[in-house]
């Protein structure tokens, strides 16, 4: 059983370009993992193997049952209320395996995200499909809920593609790697640690093999230069012009390099060097690398003049259905930079409701400062306001933004097109755009939640480097341990400084 994608080709409606151009990949049976930056294509690939978007050209097996585990936890997956009836083994360890209660599936709404990401999971893998496309699967689990995860994954024996910026899942799962590159689809064997090896080895032998171009390049040029500035002398020297009519002798040597060719072998390997310069010229254009960004984003930023932007009071608030969150008195200095971390359902989301309620209570008394608040998800809706606004902005302002969208690592040529902009793509539109209203604090919460591994490392740089205040909610604990300098704990029903 294999999965066949030949000659695809997609193109968004309002878009310049296609997204997919000519793309044939095979799907065996396994994890094939899809690396690339956003937006480069890799949910649609995904959506078209499983059925859920038409090709503008080529072909697609047919015939195969498909599950897909979207990124976004907006909507309950279909089938789950299918799945909550089921008290078959299949249903019943899969409730297990995930800690999911029996009466998650009936208050899908005021789930965390997480919880909703394991539902999502569990009844993609009840269905038993022969394709299984796993877009993100591991955001906004915390550490025990990816190691479940993957081990429920490594059971699945169907064929399965996995769109994901977690290096241990990919490692886990993956047999191959397809990376969307400039040249196009590669696919290489192995998990992320083997495939990236394989890519950074091939990048360095491009770097390697540009270099050597250039000089080569430089020496052929600067010989066919000597060529021609010698056939050059050697065309003057053959001219009788301006000798004496009675000057026998000159004239007879002149005449004798004519009839023996060598005073025009000059000129003949000046005329052979071009070809030579030509393919230089074409071997240095084939030696191709591709590009990153490494900026700083933050060049005219800088932190409040308070020493405090953000007092939270002792308090206890509800959490959840029946529970409650107590919260010790809290402060975030306007350097600080502070990571949140707790498993799924502990109150991460519920502490920053009151913290953004705080915030708004701050600035209606004229006593706050600028926020750049980044929430988990956004409704369609506002995914459409948030384009719309960078179209409106002035040609410098967007230009700003673009630039910054390029240095986090996204293609700012096709960000504001027409195309579907992706969630990842989103995130840092988000960004991008707050920064020209200088904040002094920044709340983000999951930031690296739809990232390619790239723009992960791009954003981690960004944030580290920011001047001001952060408030960072993830379960990525290395990127935490970039960008923040404290952790607060939620678990248990409180929150602690860790």
């Amino acid at each position: 059983m294999q999965l066949v994608l030949s000659g695809v080709r997609y193109a968004y409606p309002a878009a310049r370009e296609a997204v997919l151009n000519n793309v044939t990949i095979t799907f065996p049976v396994g994890w094939t993992a899809l690396l690339g930056d956003n937006g480069c294509g890799k949910t649609t690939l995904a959506k078209i193997a499983c059925g859920l978007l038409a090709p503008d050209a080529g072909s697609v097996t047919h015939g195969l049952v498909c599950a897909y585990v979207a990124q976004d936890a907006d909507e309950p997956p279909e089938g789950l209320a299918d799945f909550a009836l089921d008290y078959g083994r299949e249903a019943r360890e899969l409730r297990e395996a995930f800690r999911i209660e029996d009466d998650m599936p009936w208050r899908f709404g005021e789930l965390s995200f997480g919880e909703r990401k394991k539902l999502q999971v569990a009844v993609a893998l009840w269905g038993r499909p022969d394709v299984l496309v796993a877009d993100e699967p591991t955001n906004h689990l915390d550490s025990d809920a990816r190691e479940e995860l993957g081990a429920a994954l490594a059971r699945f024996r169907g064929i399965g593609i996995l769109v994901s910026h977690d290096r241990d899942l990919v490692d886990l799962l993956a047999t191959r790697c397809a990376s969307f590159e400039p040249g196009g689809i590669v696919v290489r064997p192995g998990g992320y640690s083997a495939a990236h090896g394989q890519a950074e080895l091939e990048r360095a032998t491009a770097v390697a093999e540009r270099a050597s171009a250039k000089r080569e390049l430089a020496r052929l040029s600067a010989e066919k230069d000597a060529r021609a500035h010698e056939a050059a002398r050697a065309d003057a020297r053959r001219s009788k012009r301006g000798l004496d009519p009675r000057d026998r002798d000159t004239r007879g040597k002149i005449d004798l390099a004519i009839f023996t060719g060598k005073d025009g072998q000059a000129g003949r390997l000046s005329s052979q060097m071009d070809a030579r310069v030509a393919a230089a010229q074409e071997r240095l254009a084939a030696a191709r690398v591709s590009k990153r960004y490494d900026g700083d984003l933050w060049v005219d930023a800088e932190p409040s003049r308070r020493r405090t932007v953000l007092h939270v009071s002792a308090t206890t608030i509800p959490c959840g259905p029946k529970g409650t969150l107590q919260i010790p008195e809290l402060w975030v200095g306007s350097r600080e930079h502070v990571g949140v971390v707790g498993p799924n359902g502990a109150g991460k989301s519920t502490l920053l409701v009151h913290l953004r309620a705080l915030l708004a209570r701050a600035a209606e008394a004229g006593q706050g400062v600028e926020v750049l608040d980044i929430p988990q998800e956004l409704p369609a809706e506002a995914r459409e306001a948030m384009v719309g606004r960078i179209a409106a902005l002035t040609s410098a302002d967007r230009g700003r933004v673009l630039s910054t969208v390029a240095q986090l690592n996204s293609d700012p040529d096709r960000i504001l097109e027409g195309g579907c902009t992706s969630p990842g793509e989103l995130r840092k539109l988000m960004l991008a755009e707050g920064i020209l209203r200088h904040p002094a604090l920044i709340v983000m919460d999951e930031p690296t939640n739809h990232l390619d591994l790239h723009s992960t490392e791009a954003l981690e740089r960004a944030l580290a480097a920011y001047p001001g205040a952060l408030v960072l909610v993830s379960h990525d604990r290395r990127f935490l341990s970039a960008c923040t300098t404290r952790t607060w704990e939620v678990r248990d029903g409180l929150v602690r400084e860790a």
